[in-house]
């Protein structure tokens, strides 16, 4: 399970832009000061923490020297977000960040910054026709579905057919350059789809993949 903590006025905007903190295995938690950051990671131990060099409470510089101080904390990236001045610039180096922006932040550069941390393969928008066979069930025979997104770790898939988390699948479809991509995958995530009863949404995670596939995935979530 990965962990992230955001500073609460940023949850917002990075959630709606983007998908990937609602994947299963990861936990998002939020804080409105720099006090309830520190108490947050101290009780959480998160892997992850996106905030601002400005928030309320105790300052940033503060905060986290006493992390970066501390055995048990100091094993966590952090992302901040500041004003694009050289006062900031300078406070936020004294808070020995991983990485930070300066408002207006890019939200898909954000993104990738945060996967890249959290070691969590960047996902692409991309909705193509997908043949899904599951052993034991429809006679082993493909069915057409849809595709959602892709990422070189799994996909998300939508479609009619009740499947469950577990259920072993073999895949098939084309990427928009026209390789044929094929392999096997587990349904770990199931969500009914609001507003369109019967509709569900399903995650599944690569299990065997070959190496050529994979690179040609990860070479059009790239584009």
């Amino acid at each position: 399970m990965k962990k992230v903590l955001l500073a609460h006025d940023l949850k917002k905007p990075i959630t709606e832009k983007s998908s990937f903190l609602e994947r299963s295995g990861v936990a998002v938690f939020t804080a409105a000061t720099n006090d309830d950051l520190l108490k947050v990671h101290k009780k959480e131990k998160v892997d992850l923490i996106v905030t601002k060099l400005e928030l309320p409470g105790m300052k940033s510089e503060e905060v986290f020297s006493l992390i970066r101080k501390n055995e048990e904390l100091r094993d966590v990236s952090v992302i901040m977000i500041c004003k694009d001045t050289l006062a900031q610039r300078e406070r936020v180096n004294k808070c020995n960040v991983n990485a930070f922006f300066t408002m207006p932040v890019k939200p898909v550069l954000l993104h990738l910054q945060m996967q890249q941390f959290l070691n969590i393969a960047p996902r692409k928008a991309y909705r193509a026709a997908l043949a899904i066979a599951i052993s034991g069930k429809f006679k082993n025979m493909p069915l057409p579905f849809r595709t959602e997104n892709v990422s070189a770790s799994g996909m998300l898939i939508r479609a009619e057919e009740p499947l469950a988390k577990g259920d072993g699948v073999y895949f098939s479809f084309f990427l928009p350059n026209g390789s044929h991509v094929t392999g096997y995958g587990e349904i770990a995530r199931v969500d009914k789809v609001p507003g369109e009863p019967g509709v569900f949404l399903y995650g599944i995670k690569f299990t065997d993949v070959e190496p050529g596939v994979k690179a040609l995935i990860e070479a059009a979530v790239k584009k």
